[in-house]
């Protein structure tokens, strides 16, 4: 009996920009996006029904589950497949502004096309991940990607040269809807410079690459969470010069050119608080295209 297992990688946010409120309630975005080593191990087997089991007491086994949704959308569009056992096993923290629940159900959808051998190719996917929300589509087409409308247009860019990523989530989560409900785009002072940074892409341009990061969710998330300014803040007073909030937050990134500084910068970071610290690095597409395991 076949089984996929399918490792579902975070995302940061190098550029996150908010141009206005669209007629359907959503905000129109222009997103940097990147995915990043830290990841979630999704095993698919066949089944009857769907059932999720997983190693974190918080995660919904049931419809409320991205996941679960996914499996929802292939087993409705493919009655020959009775149904599948899915096991998260959850690494990349809840409610942290780095797509947790949309890449493991980015992973549900490639996982049972190849072990069902479905043949949806890259399009396709994307049209089913835009169906569950915004975020899945990048994880499904990972690397680096720019991302407009809601989140959910996709389009491949320059990849980012290997960045080595210091995450520092507080011990709280942040609702993505209340940050959007509460954000004042009068309030924005100024914007990214989104064709500055996707030229630095082209090019490679690594110090601009570190030092233009930006991210307008913090105007929001700041007021209704003061405690994620004041990490920011220590945090850049340990040192670090390339700091931004992951999504809606909470989790803040260091970015770093080199390994070496980023190991030295979290075992500092973990010397001085007791919040949630990883560091990982970002990815290419070589490695993304390697994420399915089918045995």
């Amino acid at each position: 009996m076949k089984k996929a297992v399918v490792k579902a990688y975070a995302k940061i946010n190098l550029i996150l920009d908010v141009l206005g409120k669209r007629p359907d309630g959503y905000h129109e975005v222009e997103m940097i996006m990147q995915a990043i080593s830290l990841y979630d191990r999704i095993t698919i087997k066949p089944g009857n029904g769907i059932s999720i089991t997983t190693n974190h007491p918080l995660i919904p086994l049931d419809e409320r589950n991205l996941a679960y949704q996914a499996a929802e959308v292939l087993i409705k569009e493919y009655p020959d497949i009775p149904g599948v056992e899915i096991n998260i096993e959850k690494n990349i923290p809840m409610e942290a502004g780095l797509a947790g629940g949309s890449t493991d159900a980015a992973a549900v959808l490639i996982g049972m096309n190849a072990m069902f051998s479905l043949k949806m190719d890259n399009i396709e996917l994307l049209e089913r991940g835009a169906q569950l929300g915004s975020d899945v589509p990048f994880c499904i087409l990972g690397a680096t990607a720019l991302a407009k409308g809601r989140g959910e247009i996709i389009e491949e860019v320059a990849q980012c040269p290997k960045l080595w990523v210091v995450l520092v989530k507080p011990n709280f989560g942040v609702k993505t809807k209340e940050v959007y409900q509460n954000l004042m785009l009068s309030s924005i002072s100024s914007h990214p410079d989104l064709a500055g940074y996707l030229d630095a892409l082209q090019v490679g341009d690594v110090p601009y690459l570190l030092n233009k990061i930006a991210n307008v969710l913090e105007y929001s998330t700041f007021k209704l969470y003061p405690q994620v300014k004041e990490l920011k803040e220590a945090l850049k007073a340990l040192g670090a010069k390339s700091l931004l909030m992951s999504g809606s937050g909470p989790t803040i990134y260091a970015l770093f050119a080199s390994q070496e500084a980023a190991d030295t910068f979290a075992s500092d970071v973990r010397k001085g608080c007791t919040y949630q610290v990883w560091v990982a690095h970002t990815l290419n597409k070589e490695i993304l295209n390697e994420r399915v395991e089918i045995s």
